[in-house]
């Protein structure tokens, strides 16, 4: 049976995109330091980081990387058990072939 379908393995790298996000965390929710950070462990990205402010209850929640870059994967706010962190789809971007590079050697 034959199908009209392209194959997978012949798409154009230079047209590939990945979904941009936006990160909001309510810093008052968070329970962030020693006993939680799992919004930061679970990211693949590694958009997250500890703060250095404590919020009003002492945790400390975190913080965006600068130059980070969400892809709306949704891990933190899956894990996060106190609802303290949310990611919405802003936008797309291209894939550059010198990330798709990077990515491979690091997986190496």
């Amino acid at each position: 049976m034959k199908t009209d379908k392209l194959d997978c393995r012949y798409w154009n790298i230079k047209a590939c995109t990945i979904p941009v996000g936006k990160v909001t965390i309510i810093p008052q929710y968070c329970k962030g330091g020693e006993d939680c950070d799992d919004c930061i462990r679970f990211c693949p990205e590694k958009v997250l980081m500890r703060g250095s402010e404590p919020n009003d209850r002492g945790f400390f929640p975190p913080v965006l990387v600068e130059g980070g870059q969400c892809t709306v994967c949704g891990r933190c706010q899956l894990y996060c058990g106190e609802n303290a962190i949310f990611v919405q789809k802003v936008g797309e971007r291209i894939v550059s072939e010198e990330e798709i590079a990077l990515r491979e050697e690091a997986k190496e």
